[in-house]
C-alpha cells in the first residue's frame, strides 16, 4: 500500500442568513396618525450647503449662521369611522357613501329601520368624501358630510308619523358646521334649519341667524337660543341638540373647547302633540332660506334627553369626529 503526504491549505467559508417575517407587527398593520419620510438623508454642513433640497459645494464668500427653528405639529386623525359608533339614538343618520344615494336621492338611516329622507333634483345636498377641518393639534382628512347650500336651495324632507305620530316631545343632536363648503350667502339673513312641512297644526321651528338658533312655534314668536358665532368661524363640527317640547324646549351646543353652553325657552303653556313631518334645512315661511350647513350625523331621540345625557352623547359623538 503506498502513502502519499498530504499538507492542508487555508478554507474559507461564507454564511449567508436569510430571514422571513411570518407574523406582521401590530404597528405596521395600524399605523398612528402622523406624517412619515418616505426618505431621510443628513449633511454635514461643513462640507455642504442644502439648496432646493439638495447638497451642493460651499460656495466662494459663503457666510454661515446659526439659528434656531421651531415649528408647531399637527397629527393626522386616525379615528374610528362613524359606521363604527353606535348611539342611543331611536333613529340616526350619516353622511356615507353607503346610505346616501346620489341616484335615487334618499338618505336610509344606519339605526332603525325609519323611513329615509327624501329630496329631489331641486333641492340636493351634495355629498362631499374629502371634508377635512381641525380640532386643535389634530388634522381630520377625508371625512364625509352633506353639505346644504342656501345659494341652491338644498333641504330634506321626512314623515315619521307612523313612528313618532301623536309625540309631545322628542330630541335632535346634529354633528355639523353651519358654514357651505361653497360658502354662505350674506343675503340670506334667516336660514331654516328645522322646521315643519307644514304651517298648520302644531309645530316647532329652529333657524340660524345673527350667529344664534332661534326657535319659534306656532303660538309663539321666535326666541334666541345657543350662540354659535364660534362655529361659524371654522370648519370644524359642533355638537347641536334640541329638546323639543312644549311649554318648554332646550337648546345645548358645544365646539372644541369642550363646554357645553344650553338655553331653556319657554314656548307655551301647556305639552301639545307636535307636526312630526319635517323638513331638513328650510321651512315654509315667507322670507326664510334654506340652511347652509355641512352635515355629519343627525339623531332623533323619542325622549327628552337630561343635560347629563346629552353629555353623554356629545362625548360618544367626539370620539369619531373630535372635541
Amino acid at each position: 500500500m503506498a502513502q502519499l503526504p498530504i499538507k492542508m491549505g487555508r478554507t474559507e467559508a461564507k454564511l449567508i442568513a436569510r430571514g422571513r417575517a411570518y407574523t406582521i407587527p401590530p404597528a405596521l398593520q395600524d399605523v398612528p396618525g402622523g406624517l412619515y419620510p418616505m426618505y431621510s438623508s443628513a449633511f454635514e454642513v461643513d462640507e455642504y450647503r442644502i439648496q432646493k433640497g439638495w447638497p451642493v459645494p460651499v460656495p466662494d464668500g459663503d457666510v454661515r449662521i446659526d439659528c434656531l427653528v421651531s415649528a408647531e405639529g399637527v397629527v393626522l386623525g386616525n379615528r374610528n369611522a362613524p359606521t363604527s359608533l353606535i348611539t342611543d339614538a331611536t333613529m340616526r343618520w350619516i353622511a356615507d357613501t353607503n346610505y346616501y344615494d346620489v341616484t335615487s336621492l334618499r338618505w336610509a338611516p344606519i339605526q332603525s329601520g325609519a323611513s329615509p329622507w327624501e329630496t329631489s333634483a331641486d333641492h340636493a345636498p351634495t355629498l362631499v368624501t374629502d371634508y377635512e377641518y381641525r380640532v386643535g393639534s389634530e388634522r381630520f382628512t377625508n371625512m364625509t358630510a352633506l353639505n346644504f347650500d342656501s345659494n341652491t336651495l338644498d333641504y330634506m324632507w321626512i314623515n315619521l308619523s307612523l313612528i313618532m305620530g301623536g309625540t309631545s316631545g322628542y330630541t335632535v343632536i346634529m354633528v355639523m358646521c353651519p358654514n357651505s363648503v361653497y360658502g354662505n350667502d350674506p343675503g340670506v339673513k334667516t336660514n331654516a334649519l328645522w322646521g315643519p312641512e307644514s304651517a298648520s297644526g302644531d309645530w316647532v321651528m329652529f333657524s340660524i341667524k345673527n350667529q344664534a338658533v332661534y326657535v319659534s312655534t306656532d303660538s309663539a314668536p321666535e326666541q334666541k337660543g345657543v350662540a354659535i358665532g364660534d362655529q361659524l368661524s371654522s370648519t370644524a363640527p359642533s355638537y347641536l341638540a334640541m329638546v323639543v317640547s312644549k311649554p318648554q324646549t332646550t337648546m345645548y351646543s358645544t365646539s372644541g373647547n369642550g363646554q357645553i353652553l344650553s338655553q331653556a325657552i319657554t314656548l307655551g303653556a301647556t305639552p301639545e302633540p307636535l307636526n312630526t313631518r319635517f323638513w331638513l334645512g328650510y321651512a315654509p315661511f315667507a322670507g326664510m332660506g334654506t340652511v347652509d350647513m355641512a352635515l355629519m350625523d343627525l339623531g332623533i331621540y323619542g325622549t327628552l334627553l337630561s343635560r347629563s345625557q346629552v353629555a353623554s352623547e356629545f362625548a360618544k359623538l367626539s370620539q369619531v369626529y373630535g372635541v
